[in-house]
């Protein structure tokens, strides 16, 4: 069974209509709320820049991105173990880490699609088609899948580590890492998000007087380097994803019954 297999199967249930659903509704909400504060903003008031810069920051990489590897990276296993098929799953005759590796690969994949999706879509309405450029997006596309490969490592490891990973997940991704990434100080460092907003900053323009950007001023990430940022998400990559494919190569899973 070849890799190319796997993977295509891992497509395919990443394709099912209860999780595309999902990924389309977060892809799309942070548009909505932009179409909601341009309708909202008094004629002549509303900063394009300053929308986008906070929009992008707050909602796709501290909401889409988060949610959407806690459910696509903690699904990896979960849904195995859930539907019953895990045992079928482990039975054939390949590495187990291999089963692994190519599910979250399909995983980063969809979860990097909808992420595109997502800064397009708010780009797009933000600025409107004749105001878009490449210049406005351009970090970020190359950025968001740095950040699916990080959380779904983490969030793999959790699902291999702990019974019910989604609650476990969200939990870390609504209670941890929201609060520790609007700490002041040195706490930042311990939050995923502090380290992409360092490749993908997004400044406010001088002047801005949306309410929604003061929350950016939080987002100190005051002496972090972009070469420390990357070795940073690249440390937590190895490190989470050796762990969660060594655990599910050793562990034995068994189907839960309490999801009949």
């Amino acid at each position: 069974m070849s890799d190319l297999f796997l993977f295509r199967n891992a497509i395919r249930d990443l394709l099912r209509p209860k999780r595309l659903t999902s990924a389309v509704v977060a892809a799309v909400f942070p548009a909505f709320v932009a179409l909601v504060l341009r309708a909202a903003a008094p004629h002549g008031r509303f900063q394009p820049e300053g929308a986008f810069n906070s929009l992008q920051s707050l909602l796709v990489y501290g909401f889409v991105l988060v949610i959407l590897a806690v459910i696509f990276g903690t699904g990896v296993i979960a849904q195995e173990i859930e539907q019953h098929t895990i045992t079928y799953l482990l039975t054939r005759p390949l590495p187990r880490w291999r089963v692994a590796l190519m599910k979250l690969l399909a995983a980063v994949l969809g979860i990097t699609i909808a992420l595109w999706l997502a800064t397009a879509l708010l780009a797009l309405v933000v600025f409107g088609p004749a105001g878009l450029s490449p210049a406005h997006i351009g970090r970020d596309l190359l950025v968001l899948p740095l950040g699916a490969l990080a959380y779904g490592s983490v969030f793999l490891l959790v699902a291999t580590l702990l019974n019910r990973p989604l609650l476990w997940g969200l939990g870390y991704a609504f209670g941890l890492e929201s609060w520790v990434a609007n700490m002041p100080g040195d706490f930042q460092r311990l939050s995923l998000a502090t380290y992409l907003r360092v490749l993908a900053p997004h400044p406010q323009p001088e002047g801005e007087s949306m309410e929604l950007s003061r929350l950016l001023s939080m987002f100190n990430t005051q002496n972090i380097t972009p070469t420390f940022a990357v070795w940073v998400l690249a440390g937590v990559i190895a490190v989470a994803l050796s762990l969660a494919l060594f655990t599910f190569s050793t562990r034995e899973y068994v189907p839960r019954e309490d999801t009949d």
